[in-house]
């Protein structure tokens, strides 16, 4: 099982689910933080993508270490950082590149916008295992 923590209050939830869907299903838990990051030039004198990456990796180690702090002792769980372009194409390559048969991600709030799909729906299209959220338990 992959679990998807972002820098919110619903990675809480996200936790709390991945962890009770890992003690009854006797399942092995990723949690995986996301560092949305930009192609770096070579050779130019500008520094921002540099930096920006830099920041991106230290936010998600750093959302990874608070999440092992609300585990429950009993729960082993493998952490991750992945990188990409965008939390979606992230999340999909993490996904595809494990044997994971459940993505567990936090509840989004519902668009004004009828067309616009929330992350959970986007990734049910993309990826192989089953995507759910907190509410969806």
């Amino acid at each position: 099982m992959l679990a998807f923590l972002d820098d919110s209050r619903r990675s809480d939830e996200v936790i709390s689910t991945a962890q009770e869907v890992a003690a009854s299903s006797d399942a092995r838990l990723t949690l995986v933080a996301v560092a949305v990051v930009e192609d770096e030039r070579r050779g130019c004198c500008d520094l921002r993508s540099g930096l920006w990456n830099r920041m991106q990796r230290e936010l998600a180690a750093e959302q990874l270490r608070s999440a092992q702090a609300h585990l429950a002792p009993s729960v082993l769980a493998t952490l991750a950082v992945a990188e990409g372009p965008s939390v979606e194409e992230s999340l999909i390559r993490e996904a595809r590149s494990g044997d994971y048969d459940l993505l567990v991600v936090p509840d989004e709030r519902r668009s004004m916008l009828p067309w616009k799909a929330g992350l959970a729906e986007r990734l049910r299209t993309r990826v192989a295992c089953e995507v759910r959220t907190p509410r969806e338990r």
